[in-house]
């Protein structure tokens, strides 16, 4: 099916919505060129990415993320880990039990009350399907 219907199908479902739709297209049907233009660790990654002031619409991701056709998937991969890098708390489900943890309580991050966790890195390459 493609991206357009699987997103009209599944938003149909009473508690599905735009987000989950990207996350299950991303992370289970691993789709290469999908972008959550609703997920705020993705926008705040943007936000840094191209020093913008404020952190940009969902309506205007998709003409800030066009370059990354058709890729987009790989591109909100790497938005999630520079928000996090940023000090951003952030929760991305990676999918198969894979977690990045939220970030915070390290050193001069004013937090302190969350354990250190060493997130466990995802080569963005094995996200997309097999290329040849």
């Amino acid at each position: 099916m493609d991206d357009r219907s699987l997103f009209t199908m599944l938003t149909m479902v009473k508690g599905i919505g735009a987000w989950s739709v990207h996350m299950f297209m991303i992370f289970s049907l691993h789709r290469p060129d999908v972008l959550p233009v609703g997920d705020l660790g993705v926008r705040k990654g943007v936000q840094v990415l191209y020093g913008l002031d404020d952190i940009p619409r969902p309506s205007q991701m998709e003409q800030l993320c066009e370059s990354w056709r058709p890729y987009r998937s790989v591109g909100a991969w790497y938005m999630w880990r520079l928000a996090e890098s940023r000090g951003t708390p952030t929760m991305a489900s990676m999918g198969s039990g894979t977690r990045v943890p939220i970030t915070g309580g390290g050193e001069g991050t004013g937090g302190g009350t969350l354990p250190q966790q060493q997130a466990q890195l995802i080569d963005p390459i094995q996200m997309l399907p097999n290329l040849g």
